[in-house]
């Protein structure tokens, strides 16, 4: 499963007692009020845990935003492995996966607050985009087997941009979520030289999904597994 072959590679760190107080502290108030809205001194009062220890662990909101943004990135490749073992169709799960955040962003405010600050942020988008182009070399490498994962990497930074601004670009009476999901696909399966046919059946098999539902639910399913 993509979820283990990419876990194999990651390296797993032990955490203080004092450490995961404060990331679980975070986590509960980047979910509830936003990340933006989240200061270091409502962490140190929601934690119990002195303002001077929560900063000398993490200087910077980011830092702990990159512990959350681990998290749901191993979430996300869940949902690409029970997308797999249902279609059996590695581009539709790529696709699938891409237009449930931009649904996602879309009609949570946190949740858009979230992935924003994850893209937005040097640290956090560097190590997306570095877990991006290992599980679109796992999931497109068939497609494309003259490219390296060292390929599929240089392509993130274009990739990465594009999600970024199909967060940033909302819906409206001439723009539909449809809409802005087709165009964005279309636009990132292009890069990956997937072929014309190939990606207008992936569009049309996405956007019969009901997307706002499904983001909604896999993101309630995420802040439960979080608990």
């Amino acid at each position: 499963m993509l979820n283990s072959i990419i876990k194999r590679h990651s390296k797993i760190t032990p955490l203080s007692d004092t450490e995961i107080k404060v990331i679980q502290s975070a986590t509960k108030l980047f979910l509830t009020q936003g990340f933006s809205k989240t200061t270091h001194r409502q962490i140190a009062e929601e934690s119990g845990i002195g303002l001077g220890t929560i900063t000398y662990h993490y200087k910077v909101k980011e830092d702990l935003l990159r512990v959350l943004i681990e998290e749901l990135m191993d979430y996300h490749l869940d949902v690409i492995d029970d997308s797999q073992e249902k279609t059996k169709d590695t581009l539709f799960s790529y696709a699938m996966e891409i237009a449930v955040q931009i649904a996602l962003c879309e009609t949570d405010d946190k949740a858009y607050d979230l992935y924003y600050a994850a893209y937005s942020h040097p640290a956090t988008f560097e190590y997306i985009k570095d877990w991006a182009a290992k599980k679109n070399y796992h999931l497109l490498h068939d497609r494309l087997p003259d490219w390296s994962e060292e390929d599929f990497r240089r392509v993130e930074n274009v990739t990465g941009g594009i999600e970024l601004a199909a967060f940033t670009a909302p819906k409206n009476r001439y723009f539909s979520l449809n809409d802005k999901i087709s165009l964005f696909l279309d636009s990132m399966m292009k890069i990956y030289n997937i072929p014309e046919n190939d990606r207008e059946k992936t569009i049309e098999k996405v956007i019969s999904l009901d997307c706002e539902k499904i983001a909604k639910e896999m993101f309630g399913k995420f802040v439960k597994r979080l608990d």
